[in-house]
């Protein structure tokens, strides 16, 4: 079994390493994650050559990776002019180069692009836009945005970004988690006051928790830490109960006739594994975690590709394909599952 681990790890490692495509920044972001969990040289190597590249790409406003432009919409919207939040899942893979490196200039562009993020558009209550057309918040930014503010905090020692990491997700929460289904909405606008795109979608909620599990543990003495921890609870209890006997999470949770979907079932599998490791759920959620990993990894062709994943901007009716961030979610859990794997 080891050996066919090994075999997987790699295949999908190169996956991302032959596919550095420019489009989309933010999609990379838990791809470079998942490629330093392992710390194989040539991957740490690819990763710092991005990381060089964001910095290079960082603007006069901060944004890293330049990443300001429009996106040409779909779903709900016409338009997307990203917020820093969009950019910021490059914060985590950045900062663990500059934890390895201590090279100044990746510390400062960190800092660069975290003063755009908290001077950024907000909410009546403080949460931090993800488009700048609307007052909106997004799930998908409780993973892209908190870890990286929480980490910051971690590596300056600034209570400001430890307290807005623990902010950022509870605001999102409070919006967005549904308190009987114990489920998170994808979209959620302040004026007018409605949900734009609304259904429990498996990455959506995918996000949040791989995004309460990595600021817990890389700070579990907050002082926001118990609220977290139960929030954590709550939904991956939510997400257990919705797992497929297959291991698979539906596209959307909550519609028997959605397809099954790759990337979601992936953070689950991650979040549950490290949540179980960590002591915050029963050992029991692991079990769980490797059928929803091992059926995805099934899936996996030579080429390396996660298949089977919806593509961006999620919610139902999207097209499904390949997407950096599931590579990154099938290494990330993965580490957190090898004991079991290897055997």
């Amino acid at each position: 079994m080891s050996s066919e681990f090994d075999g997987l790890i790699g295949r999908v490692s190169r996956y991302i390493i032959d596919h550095p495509d420019d489009r989309d920044w933010w999609e990379r972001g838990p791809a470079l994650v998942g490629l330093q969990r392992f710390e194989d040289p040539e991957a740490n190597r690819v990763v710092e050559r991005w990381i060089d590249r964001a910095v290079a790409r960082q603007s006069s406003a901060g944004y890293l990776a330049n990443d300001e432009r429009d996106y040409l919409g779909s779903g709900h919207v016409r338009v997307f002019t990203p917020s820093p939040a969009n950019a910021s899942s490059f914060g985590v893979a950045l900062l663990n180069v500059y934890r390895r490196t201590r090279e100044q200039r990746l510390l400062d562009a960190a800092l660069l692009h975290a003063e755009a993020l908290l001077a950024a558009k907000r909410t009546r209550d403080g949460g931090i836009v993800a488009r700048l057309e609307a007052p909106e918040l997004w799930i998908d930014f409780a993973y892209l945005m908190a870890p990286f503010l929480t980490l910051l905090g971690c590596v300056t020692g600034r209570a400001e970004f430890l307290d807005e990491g623990a902010r950022q997700i509870e605001v999102m929460a409070k919006h967005l988690v549904d308190p009987h289904q114990n489920l998170a909405r994808h979209v959620w606008c302040e004026t007018p006051d409605h949900y734009p795109q609304s259904t429990f979608w498996a990455r959506g909620n995918g996000w949040l928790v791989a995004g309460l599990v990595d600021v817990i543990e890389m700070k579990p003495d907050h002082a926001a830490a118990d609220r977290l921890c139960e929030l954590l609870r709550r939904v991956l209890t939510s997400l257990h109960e919705r797992q497929d006997r297959s291991g698979y999470l539906r596209h959307v949770l909550d519609d028997p006739f959605a397809p099954f979907e790759s990337s979601g079932t992936l953070q689950y599998a991650y979040a549950a594994a490290a949540a179980a490791r960590l002591g915050l759920v029963e050992s029991g959620f692991r079990d769980s975690a490797i059928r929803a990993f091992r059926v995805v990894a099934d899936s996996v062709g030579a080429d390396g590709g996660v298949p089977a994943v919806a593509l961006p901007p999620g919610g139902p009716g999207v097209p499904f394909g390949k997407a950096p961030f599931a590579q990154g979610f099938l290494l990330l859990a993965a580490f957190e599952l090898q004991a079991e794997l290897r055997r």
